[in-house]
């Protein structure tokens, strides 16, 4: 078998030609030399430095935190005013539902008494601009 195709390769290799082609490249004279200082002008014009600060804030948090203001500019002690959302007011629903049945609804009040169930938002105290808000739940 083996011998079979070694001869069945080397009659199709006889038979089938290769034309190469093969061509001559002329090449062109390299470029002149690069020179640092054309004309010999030994003159060199610095460019201006440009020094930019980035300015990393903080995150917010539901105390007052420090921050840039982006309107007065200045780095203030954030003001900060609790407000209540609509998961305060659906919690107090919920509790107050829960409760309705053994006269407990006034257990209802209580997410409007725990501050972590209220939305920071963040004022600059010195311009009153908002800054952002923090929501913990």
């Amino acid at each position: 078998m083996v011998q079979n195709s070694i001869n069945f390769i080397e009659n199709h290799s006889t038979a089938a030609e290769l034309h190469v082609q093969t061509e001559t490249i002329d090449y062109r004279e390299p470029p002149p030399p690069y020179s640092v200082f054309p004309n010999n002008d030994s003159s060199i014009v610095s460019q201006p430095t440009i020094h930019q600060t980035i300015i990393v804030q903080t995150p917010l948090q539901d105390k007052p935190t420090f921050y840039n203001c982006n309107n007065c500019r200045e780095r203030v002690l954030t003001k900060v005013e609790k407000v209540n959302t609509r998961k305060t007011h659906m919690l107090a629903g919920f509790i107050c539902g829960l409760t309705c049945w053994c006269m407990l609804c006034c257990l209802g009040a209580l997410p409007y008494a725990i501050p972590a169930l209220k939305k920071s938002k963040h004022y600059c105290p010195n311009c009153n601009n908002f800054l952002g808000d923090y929501v913990k739940i």
